[in-house]
């Protein structure tokens, strides 16, 4: 049951996802009574799980996004972050859900959504297990075994980080799209807790749009060829 719901919640996450974190605007329950604290702490949760996914992109690179919208693998990458954790991308991806609700202080996303997510995520791991374990057999057995799922095993890492070139422009062309989701995210919360008069709106709108313009000349610059997906691995 959990595989064939992680393989539709693979197949559509990008059209569903986004309707979850509309919640995150929705009513005003407060699920605190301490906005700029919650502001503060969710936003340090949402930059470990941006870094997360910085530093797993940086180091190893792994194709996301399957083939034709189903689970897809062509080699089992088994260094870099994953090397410490099975699914660093999903981790982080689970940070900035925790941190973008914490920011936002909303009891609805905190209490409902936010175990959504968390089943959809456990869901999609599900399948990506199945398709993994049939693919790579025994190598892929051995690398559980050895090897966490979700929460990272530390030891070594430092190591793991001084041995691996970090490829910044890897980052840029693979990871720019969630990058300027996640700074649109925080400009919009931020702003709905600390603004408080028009001029403070117009300094949140400056920001979002250029996080809107850095998001398109990069997008262009990789349309053109100019930064190529190739020459960032």
């Amino acid at each position: 049951m959990m595989v064939s719901v992680g393989n539709f919640l693979f197949r559509t996450r990008n059209t569903l996802f986004p309707f979850l974190y509309l919640t995150l605007f929705l009513g005003h329950t407060s699920a605190v009574d301490a906005p700029t604290a919650m502001l503060v702490i969710g936003g340090l949760i949402v930059m470990a799980g941006q870094g997360i996914r910085i530093l797993t992109v940086g180091l190893d690179y792994i194709v996301r996004g399957g083939r034709n919208r189903q689970v897809y693998a062509e080699n089992l990458v088994q260094s870099g972050l994953f090397e410490h954790c099975r699914n660093p991308l999903y981790l982080g991806n689970l940070l900035l859900i925790i941190g973008f609700g914490v920011m936002a202080n909303n009891l609805w996303y905190l209490t409902v959504t936010m175990p959504v997510f968390f089943l959809a995520y456990a869901c999609i791991i599900a399948a990506e297990e199945r398709y993994l374990e049939g693919r790579f057999g025994e190598t892929y057995r051995q690398y559980c075994a050895r090897t966490p799922r979700l929460l990272p095993r530390l030891t070594g890492l430092p190591q793991t980080l001084r041995t691996f070139s970090f490829h910044w422009r890897r980052v840029i062309v693979k990871e720019y799209s969630t990058l300027c989701i996640t700074l649109l995210m925080l400009v919009a919360l931020s702003g709905r807790v600390l603004n408080s008069d028009p001029k403070d709106w117009m300094i949140s709108g400056a920001l979002a749009l250029a996080v809107l313009l850095g998001c398109v000349g990069i997008r262009t610059l990789k349309k053109s060829g100019k930064l190529s997906a190739s020459s960032a691995r």
